[in-house]
């Protein structure tokens, strides 16, 4: 195993990726790791001990979110949690609708319509994919340049055919924040004229520690979260449905989380993941605002070193801080840039070497640098897509971080264009 010898002290941008372990949370999980290591399917009080620490997490949630308990399902991180709510959704009809469809035959994969857009995590982008490939109809809406769903176009791609929608309440990338309840008014607006029913995901892996996941808050049926995302562990996630929403598993084993994901619980995670979203719910506006006021403050101070630097995404100039989550339309910790004409995948190696960890684009979209996929979708500028930064900040991040951090970049730049002008 390789460790790199810490010769300075780091500054880590780049918490869209990954964040550090909450103290509170490790020390709940702690008991779980050692003493109290029962699987909580067992009868035996080892077994309950871990039983009722999964339940009590699963309490704890829920009231964070404003749900029922049993509603809720602990998985092993968004991609799962993405995964179960897409193929879920489309197994359960599968199993419950046999009556004839209006084509002629019997209803099944080809019968269904689903809809997403061409700028999601790839945990939902290729669950479409694999969907297209079964034989179901995949529709793309279109995005606006912001990264926002073209609600217009959206109507305009309803009918009695579709039974999916499926965004991320906040791009991964660029920091979008959708407009959930435009979106939800829509679909409604289809299920009353058509007389059927289209249900709502929304991938909020990025969401807690920055906005408001009470669940009627968001309008959908189906809301993923991702504890390693908001200071939780890793390979633990939450998915929370809607009373009306029924799912199938898709994967098979023992009756475990009410029979959706087999598979013995990771109790100590469980535990971790419960205390970091409440803890990253209970002050989520506070944090955000605060930390929005920097990261303003960062890119006013970056477009005046490096003038050539194009924002991607949402402008941060409508945002309101004192409404922050209704008029808010990026958020509160990312930025993300396009320096046309520059290799950044080198600009994040420099960093890197000065202390600065930042990344080009979504970490599970592939290491390294590439074409961003999101910003070739919404500016259709391919130099720009290939020339992204994407900088996002924690609780704790500063303005002298940013502002050194750009520095290094602008001497960067700067000897990089010398050298092309030789």
């Amino acid at each position: 195993m390789l460790f790199r010898k810490k010769t300075a002290p780091r500054v880590y941008l780049d918490w869209a990726a990954a964040t550090p372990l909450l103290m509170a949370a490790k020390v709940a999980m702690e008991p779980y790791l050692k003493g109290d290591f029962g699987n909580p399917s067992a009868i035996h009080a080892e077994g309950q001990v871990a039983r009722i620490a999964v339940e009590e997490a699963r309490v704890m949630v829920a009231k964070a979110v404003q749900v029922r308990p049993e509603y809720i399902t602990f998985t092993s991180g968004g991609t799962e949690g993405n995964n179960l709510s897409i193929f879920g959704v489309l197994e359960s009809l599968l199993l419950t609708k046999v009556e004839p469809s209006s084509e002629g035959g019997w209803w099944g994969y080809g019968s269904m319509t689903v809809i997403t857009t061409k700028i999601e995590h790839p945990s939902v982008g290729e669950a479409f994919a694999a969907l297209e490939r079964r034989g179901v109809r995949v529709r793309y809406v279109h995005v606006t340049e912001t990264g926002k769903v073209d609600l217009e176009h959206l109507r305009t791609l309803m009918d009695e055919s579709v039974v999916l929608f499926s965004t991320a309440l906040i791009n991964s990338e660029i920091g979008t924040i959708q407009p959930t309840r435009a979106i939800h008014k829509i679909l409604h607006e289809a299920e009353v004229r058509h007389g059927t029913n289209i249900f709502f995901h929304l991938d909020a892996a990025q969401a807690p520690l920055w906005v408001n996941c009470q669940f009627d808050a968001l309008a959908a049926d189906l809301v993923t979260l991702d504890a390693a995302k908001c200071c939780g562990p890793k390979g633990v996630g939450v998915l929370i449905r809607s009373r009306r929403c029924s799912l199938a598993p898709v994967a098979h084993g023992g009756g475990q989380e009410s029979g959706l994901r087999p598979g013995t619980e990771n109790v100590a995670g469980i535990v971790g993941a419960a205390i970091a979203i409440c803890k990253a719910q209970e002050d989520y506006q506070n944090r955000a605002e605060r930390v929005q006021t920097i990261r303003d403050a960062a890119i006013a101070h970056m477009q005046t070193e490096l003038p050539q630097m194009l924002l991607n995404g949402p402008s941060v100039s409508k945002v309101s801080k004192a409404r922050l989550w209704t008029q808010s339309e990026r958020v509160a910790n990312n930025i993300n840039i396009s320096i046309p004409g520059f290799d950044t995948e080198f600009a994040a190696v420099v960093l890197d070497t000065h202390g600065f960890a930042v990344s080009t684009k979504s970490a599970c979209s592939g290491a390294g640098g590439g074409v961003s996929a999101v910003v070739l979708e919404t500016t259709a500028d391919p130099a720009r897509a290939n020339a992204t930064l994407r900088i996002t900040l924690g609780p704790d991040s500063t303005f002298e971080q940013i502002k050194s951090m750009t520095s290094i970049l602008k001497k960067h730049v700067d000897q990089m264009s010398a050298f092309i002008a030789q």
